[in-house]
């Protein structure tokens, strides 16, 4: 019973994963007294729950498992950046474009996870109808 609310909270945050992000953006900037940093922060943070929530919607809605197929769709995206940031300048530090990479993994997570739960809500609708 004690680590319950630990499994809540995990379901909770893969479930609404946009809700999480923006309670950890108001929650770091809080913490970090800089709004930008704990945006970014969060963003960090929230790459991996987007993750997670498109998994599941994906498993909810197509009853596979498609967890490789999104593992690869992050490292075919962090190859493509790498290699426009190496073409754009001659030396890239490794953190920095690691940290570029992650980050521009966030921004196409958060629609994809956004148009999964539209759809999936709206395909749960068409059903009763």
């Amino acid at each position: 019973m004690n680590g319950e609310w630990i499994i809540n909270l995990a379901a909770f945050a893969v479930s609404l994963p946009l809700l999480t992000f923006l309670i950890l953006v108001a929650v770091l900037s809080a913490v970090t007294g800089n709004v930008k940093r704990g945006m970014l922060y969060a963003a960090d943070a929230a790459v991996i729950l987007f993750a997670l929530s498109i998994y599941f919607k994906l498993l909810v809605l197509s009853d596979t498992a498609v967890y490789g197929g999104i593992f690869l769709f992050l490292l075919l995206v962090m190859f493509a950046v790498l290699i426009y940031m190496i073409r754009s300048s001659s030396s890239v530090p490794l953190s920095k474009a690691f940290k570029k990479c992650w980050r521009f993994s966030f921004l196409i997570l958060l629609p994809l996870s956004t148009i999964l739960a539209v759809f999936g809500a709206v395909r749960g609708i068409l059903e009763y109808i």
